[in-house]
């Protein structure tokens, strides 16, 4: 299997690789606490000097419930529980009023208590891989709120008060229950970076609110049933990443080609036969994947990328490759392997920066592969 720098090819790999990730964070490794001031792996300990509290670090400590006397930690600025059995959090927790990063991943939580709201100075809230059906209210209060991973969670609404969280730049919704989202979310000035999708509940149409995120630089929709995007896609003029990894999509918007700033673009796992001519204006493109599609034939509009670095049109139907594959001068990664290709043309030799070319699973005779690796001697080729 050849490397993928945008999407692995199997969903449950992919899920697995994502809640190893979200399960990741600066505060796991104890030893990197070790030489920092007020940093405490013992709560019975701290609770013995509460002001000199900085760090909590209760993760993988088997913890049922967080106990009420945590409230008296009044200089805590990192309290990290992860990886512990905790389905509720103590109201207790309001009283925090210094506490910038709250790492609850990996726990049991069903839901949340108003007192939440009160962490006025919370900047990184990680809530992924639990059980919460509703988030409170009390949520839009968190006004220098910058990070919120809700990611594999049982979430079937969020509040409209999520809105208010102007300083939010990361919101990961991914892998819950969701089927709309509050007209609100469209206020999130400040959003860079959007997680939405899920296998229980798929998205079938592009929440418009989306389109109003005029500062969105990474938007991922992997994992669901969009069958068209709106034309309102091109709005995103601040757009580097666009994930669509594995809808149902079967024709792309002319304003696509309106993302100026694209840089990634994943349309793998989807049902396109052609691209439309205005995807040429996305001069700015180092990375396409258009994997696991339905393309009979290279689309020539490729060619036009002057700055990509890797293409991927592995498991199409592609029986030939244009003359014109020999502009791409800055490729470095081309897949085509699992296709119908019988040779390549001699235009193929001018790709001088390409490092990699999968081409195994294709019906390439013994003399087409000699006369490949003559084209291109400095190439790693998998033809096996």
């Amino acid at each position: 299997m050849k490397p993928n720098l945008i999407r692995p090819y199997f969903q449950k790999v992919e899920i697995l690789f994502l809640i190893f990730v979200c399960s990741l964070t600066q505060f796991h490794a104890e030893e990197n606490y070790t030489t920092k001031e007020g940093l405490y792996t013992n709560l019975t300990e701290a609770l013995k000097n509460p002001n000199e509290v900085r760090i909590l670090d209760l993760s993988r400590s088997k913890l049922k419930i967080l106990p009420k006397e945590i409230g008296q930690l009044q200089n805590l600025q990192i309290l990290n529980s992860e990886n512990n059995q905790l389905t509720t959090l103590p109201k207790e927790i309001g009283k925090l009023q210094n506490l910038q990063e709250l790492h609850l991943q990996n726990n049991q939580l069903t839901t949340l208590p108003e007192e939440i709201g009160q962490l006025q100075n919370l900047k990184v809230l990680h809530l992924n891989n639990n059980q919460l059906t509703t988030l409170p209210e009390e949520i839009g209060k968190l006004q220098n709120l910058q990070e919120l991973n809700l990611f594999v969670n049982r979430l079937n609404i969020l509040p409209k008060e999520i809105g208010r969280l102007q300083n939010l730049q990361e919101l990961y919704l991914s892998l819950n229950r969701l089927t709309i989202l509050p007209e609100e979310i469209g206020q999130l000035e400040s959003l860079r970076k959007l997680s939405l999708g899920g296998k229980n509940k798929p998205f079938t149409i592009l929440p418009k609110e989306i389109t109003q995120l005029q500062n969105l630089q990474e938007l991922h929709l992997k994992f669901n049933r969009l069958t068209v995007l709106p034309k309102e896609i091109g709005q995103l003029q601040n757009l580097r990443i666009l994930d669509l990894y594995q809808n149902r999509l079967t024709i792309l918007p002319k304003e696509i080609g309106q993302l100026k700033n694209l840089l990634v673009l994943d349309l793998s796992g989807n049902q396109l036969t052609i691209l439309p001519k205005e995807i040429t204006q996305l001069q700015n493109l180092q990375e396409l994947n258009l994997e696991y599609n339905r393309f009979e034939a290279f689309p020539k509009e490729i060619t036009q990328f002057q700055n990509l670095q890797k293409l991927h049109l592995s498991r199409n139907q592609l029986t030939t490759l244009p003359k014109e594959i020999g502009r791409l001068q800055k490729l470095e990664s081309l897949g085509l392997d699992h296709n119908q290709l019988a040779t390549l043309p001699e235009e193929i030799k001018q790709l001088k920066n390409l490092k990699k070319l999968y081409l195994h699973n294709n019906p390439l005779l013994s003399e087409k592969i000699e006369r490949i690796r003559k084209l291109l001697p400095q190439c790693i080729i998998y033809f096996e």
